[in-house]
């Protein structure tokens, strides 16, 4: 399942073809989009805005939408971006949202960009092989990893093929470009917020599968309970997968278990959205209610968070176009170990 806008615009673009529509010939607008294809206005938006970037469509203020002219002298840095994540994280929270998508087309416009999934099994094989097909190809390709382990960067990293890791490089890789938000940062302004919230023990919910952000994250945590004046007892971690039940659960236990205030710092919005619903489920009374937080949240709607959160010193427009620009630069033989962007972040109160 491609993300919607992505899916959206290739039936655009197979709508253009099927009508032969030619260079300067109007095409829908958004709302017209939005009627024809089905989908919501939003979607319709972003899909036509994504076309623009691809330079299939040029947008023109009060004019409307048209074909964009072709440019067969323009140079092509890269023909295709394999944007490598786990479908469920997608699906459920996000990850590589929306404006990230946009941002990578905008600094490559040219470039078709390919979502592969990883399988929840035999991950390494999956990305052997989509790798061994991008180094035959006689188009250059690229590769931008979404929480990927250990042994899918090793490839990638051995492969030498342009690529960027969104997160931390995961131990003894050393050879891939890298951006990520400022793990330490986050640890240490969601533990501020929970000590100024008086919380007394700390319960910290991260996914089944942790990364090299998660250890950073937790080295600040540890870091900033120290200093407070916190013991062992008083810190509780939990990996859980993604499944509402089991992380209620969990949480559950830890409050049963907790006396004074307890404070639970969430590593995804769906894991503190599932923890609240818990509470009126279980008749648990505001006095015993955890104070919640949220590390990661990458909604594609904008809705507003229940839960003070994290949010990127940088729009995710930016983000992608810094991930687009590190691409083009291994394409043009810069060494892909120099680029390390760490983007600064900032607490974001409910509204």
């Amino acid at each position: 399942m491609k993300p919607a806008i992505v899916d959206l615009a290739e039936r655009i673009q197979t709508d253009i073809q099927t009508r032969k529509l030619k260079p300067g010939d109007p095409y829908f607008t958004t709302s017209e989009t939005a009627r024809s294809f089905q989908v919501s206005g939003t979607t319709a938006n972003r899909a036509l805005q994504l076309l623009t970037q691809r330079r299939i469509l040029v947008r023109k203020q009060r004019a409307g939408t048209f074909i964009a002219e072709s440019d067969a002298e323009q140079s092509h840095s890269l023909k295709c971006v394999h944007l490598v994540v786990h479908q469920k994280f997608l699906e459920r929270e996000g990850l590589l949202a929306d404006g990230i998508v946009i941002g990578i087309q905008r600094e490559l416009p040219d470039a078709e960009l390919q979502f592969n999934f990883l399988p929840h099994r035999e991950e390494e094989a999956y990305v052997e092989e989509i790798v061994n097909r991008a180094l035959k190809s006689s188009e250059p390709e690229g590769f931008v990893l979404q929480r990927a382990q250990v042994g899918v960067q090793r490839i990638l990293q051995e492969s030498g093929l342009p690529a960027v890791v969104n997160g931390l490089l995961q131990p003894s890789i050393t050879g891939l470009a890298r951006i990520d938000r400022d793990q330490e940062q986050i640890g240490r302004l969601l533990i501020e917020e929970l000590l100024r919230k008086k919380c007394a023990r700390i319960l910290v919910v991260l996914r089944d599968q942790v990364t090299a952000g998660d250890h950073q994250m937790l080295d600040a945590i540890q870091r900033e309970l120290k200093a407070a004046g916190f013991g062992l007892d008083q810190l509780c971690i939990r990996c859980l997968p993604a499944d509402d039940r089991a992380i209620q659960a969990a949480a559950l236990e830890v409050i049963k278990n907790s006396t004074g205030k307890l404070g639970v710092l969430c590593r995804s919005e769906p894991a503190a959205r599932a923890i609240a619903d818990c509470f009126s489920i279980e008749s648990i009374p505001v006095s015993r209610r955890p104070v919640l937080v949220v590390a990661d949240r990458f909604a594609r709607e904008q809705v507003s968070c229940p839960f003070p959160c994290i949010r990127a010193c940088l729009s995710p427009v930016a983000y992608g176009e810094e991930i687009g620009r590190m691409l083009i630069r291994q394409v043009n033989g810069e060494d892909a170990q120099s680029m390390d962007t760490r983007v600064t972040v900032e607490l974001v109160q409910p509204e």
